[in-house]
């Protein structure tokens, strides 16, 4: 009898491959990995570290039939029971893949629109779930929306990283938006991302504060398991998420309870049946009105993951998308494990004891980092990811691009006040050089 195995495909060696190895060894399935061409033979060690059979292609993306040629190998010796990808690049291939093996996934047309910012905005638009306008950007529209009242928001139709998302400004002109088009094109590690698709796009700006919902739908049911508070700043071109909580201290029960029924609504009329999702919404309080700002078909990045698993006692948000995407036999246990994991449910039963804050800090794109320490930060953080390493030169890109993440555990009651010390405590004692 074959090995039950799940291949998991690795950005240029990049991935999260301990936690990955983890999750799989505790539900004894094996780990396989496919990767693009590493930029670190560091990265690929580390794969070869924790999984049974690594083969590296030899681009540095992923392709299609790159994945097809590696599961016709694998599956002389293991019976591959679903794929992998946490890059967003990568994650159409992956349902394409499931979708030959009969694996747990969505449909890849209903990813592929949800991935189009702009089409998933028409889509949600068409069926009364968004109020928002959008447009593709050209000369004529950029001419027209300047000479409105109404104000807007820049962003490209595939988006990577928060690059280049800014308010419209009368300055803008779109020899500025072909420049931004030509990063899009030069940038080696997120090209992949925008899959070709260059175009920038204004819609309507979205009022409230902002919210990330971290779902995960199993046969047609949407299961929130928490909502983050989004705390940005218009930095570097973009705008940047600098802090994040969970649970969002700012919603209430109720309107927790409705934002969940908002994005249960959107995923459903997508046609997005199985996944997992990261789902930024804004909430206009004034008008009890929640809108989407965007469906990434994926887990969040920075420490969504960690502080899921703060919050839930344990059960981090990898963790539950793994073990769906290797269900290979009675449904039923899973999901009893996330409607009870539901936040709105654990708000109603008061079982809420932790929260989590955690920071992002960016790095000074263009620049080589020489050095990074966080030693005198006064309360050290009880997660810490320092994805950069020192020496590297950081893309010359209007991108958020990440020196470290920090997170600290925190009692429910604790929140609202570490929401405030706790960044200000981090920044006062972190250290970063650059070169001259």
């Amino acid at each position: 009898m074959k090995e039950k195995a799940l291949l998991v495909m690795a950005h240029q060696g990049r991935s999260y491959i301990k936690l990955i190895r983890a999750y799989l060894d505790a539900l004894n399935v094996t780990c396989l990995v496919v990767s693009s061409q590493p930029r670190d033979e560091q990265d690929l060690a580390l794969l070869r570290e924790h999984s049974a059979q690594v083969w590296v292609l030899p681009e540095p993306y992923i392709s299609a039939q790159g994945v097809a040629d590696v599961l016709q190998e694998a599956s002389q010796n293991y019976e591959v029971l679903n794929t992998l990808a946490t890059f967003e690049a990568y994650r159409l291939i992956m349902a394409q893949a499931n979708q030959q093996l009969s694996g747990l996934d969505a449909d890849p047309q209903a990813l592929a629109l949800c991935m189009d910012k702009f089409a998933c905005r028409q889509a949600l638009h068409a069926q009364s779930l968004s109020e928002v306008e959008s447009f593709i950007l050209d000369d004529a529209v950029l001419t027209q929306l300047q000479q409105g009242s109404q104000p807007y928001f820049i962003k490209p139709r595939r988006g990577a990283g928060s690059f280049a998302c800014f308010r419209l400004s009368p300055q803008l002109q779109m020899a500025d938006v072909q420049r931004l088009q030509a990063q899009m094109q030069d940038d080696k590690q997120f090209a992949a991302i925008f899959n070709g698709q260059f175009d920038f796009m204004a819609e309507s700006f979205i009022a409230g504060e902002e919210f990330s919902f971290e779902t995960l739908v199993l046969d047609d049911e949407c299961y929130v398991i928490g909502a983050h508070a989004k705390y940005l700043q218009e930095s570097m071109g973009t705008t940047l998420e600098v802090s994040n909580s969970l649970p969002a201290s700012n919603l209430s029960d109720a309107e927790q309870r409705s934002g969940e029924a908002f994005v249960a609504a959107c995923l459903k009329g997508l046609g997005l049946n199985q996944g997992a999702y990261h789902i930024e919404t804004r909430f206009d309080r004034q008008r009890n009105h929640w809108e989407i700002i965007e469906i990434n078909t994926r887990m969040g990045g920075a420490l969504i993951n960690q502080s899921v698993e703060v919050f839930t006692n344990g059960e981090s948000f990898l963790k539950l998308w793994i073990e769906l995407l290797c269900l290979h036999c009675d449904r039923t246990p899973l999901k009893e494990k996330l409607a009870g994991l539901r936040e709105s449910q654990r708000r109603a039963s008061r079982d809420i004891d932790f929260a989590s804050v955690f920071i992002s800090r960016y790095g000074e794109p263009g620049k080589t980092l020489t050095h990074l320490n966080i030693d005198r930060v006064s309360r050290q953080p009880d997660i810490i990811e320092i994805p950069v390493r020192v020496g590297t030169q950081l893309a010359a890109s209007e991108r958020g691009i990440f020196l470290c993440n920090a997170l600290w555990r925190v009692t429910l009651n604790e929140l609202p006040k570490s929401l405030k010390t706790l960044p200000a405590m981090f920044d006062a004692g972190m250290e970063v050089g650059y070169a001259d």
